[in-house]
């Protein structure tokens, strides 16, 4: 079945998925309570790394988008969406997962891709979902293997609000996971041309991610931003990682990301929630009474 195939059939129901005893999202998820988190923002640039170090994600960035004329804001633009897919579910993961179905196109060997492929939406929903786990135990206080369980059965629940099927492969529980990630990391993602072109990556200077921040503002100090969220981006991610995409880790940056994370951990322990949490995740959680 090639791709384009196998993306009109994308929409069709999970029966798979349907017939378990998802959790659902709520004040009580932990799905909630962390991913509307300002801290998130220290995962933002990791979650975008491992997205354009996909082939199919990669190609369709150069192919299809204006990605390059303001990395920031396209980060900031695909951010807000999934966030209110979390807090406001499947309406809002119907709107994002339309607004992919004419994402297709052709490799350079000429193989096709369609963003709609389960194998792909499920790895672009996978880069958000590793977020609050990327934190957990550095910028987020740590999960206890019950947590993670129960934080990636949310996350199954937040795939579902965007009526895609799960891939053939798709893990059913946290150890599963782990070992798709791991996999994933091995035999699918290399230095794309998206990674190599990227001005965060080479942490050069970016236009304000909103229009409303003044150029004369934010110029001087994009490079320090972009330096600083590309180096959290390297401690988050797994050694094996670091080393395919050619990024060093010294003992004095350890420290340095101990200090840094254990700080912010700190600083947000004593923030009542409503400073905590985006405004999204905050009207939701007062929707909800809590």
């Amino acid at each position: 079945m090639n791709n384009n195939h196998m993306a009109e059939r994308a929409h069709e129901p999970n029966l798979s998925t349907a017939k378990l005893d998802l959790p659902d999202l709520g004040p009580q998820s932990i799905l909630w309570q962390r991913f509307g988190d300002w801290r998130s923002l220290f995962a933002a640039v990791y979650a975008g790394v491992l997205q354009v170090t996909q082939r199919d994600i990669s190609t369709s960035l150069i192919q299809e988008s204006t990605f390059f004329d303001n990395e920031v804001a396209r980060l900031v633009r695909s951010a807000f969406p999934i966030i209110r897919t979390v807090y406001e579910g499947e309406e809002v993961g119907a709107m994002i997962r339309d607004f992919h179905r004419d994402v297709k196109g052709k490799h350079d060997d000429g193989t096709r891709y369609h963003s709609l492929n389960p194998e792909v939406f499920y790895w672009a929903h996978v880069t958000f979902a590793l977020m609050p786990f990327a934190l957990a135990g550095n910028f987020s206080p740590r999960l206890s293997k019950r947590e993670k369980e129960q934080l990636f059965q949310e996350s199954r629940t937040w795939y579902s609000f965007y009526g895609v099927a799960e891939p053939k492969n798709a893990p059913q529980n946290y150890p599963e996971f782990e070992k798709y990630f791991a996999d994933y990391v091995e035999n699918h993602l290399h230095q794309s041309q998206v990674f190599k072109r990227s001005r965060i990556v080479r942490t050069l200077d970016t236009d304000p991610p909103l229009s409303q921040i003044p150029m004369w503002l934010w110029r001087p100090i994009s490079p320090y931003i972009a330096k600083l969220l590309l180096w959290v981006t390297i401690g988050l991610f797994p050694p094996a990682l670091r080393k395919k995409l050619g990024w060093e880790w010294s003992k004095a940056d350890k420290v340095k990301f101990f200090l840094l994370s254990r700080s912010v951990r700190g600083i947000f322990a004593v923030l009542p929630r409503r400073v905590r949490m985006v405004g999204i995740a905050e009207r939701a959680f007062r929707r909800e009474g809590a």
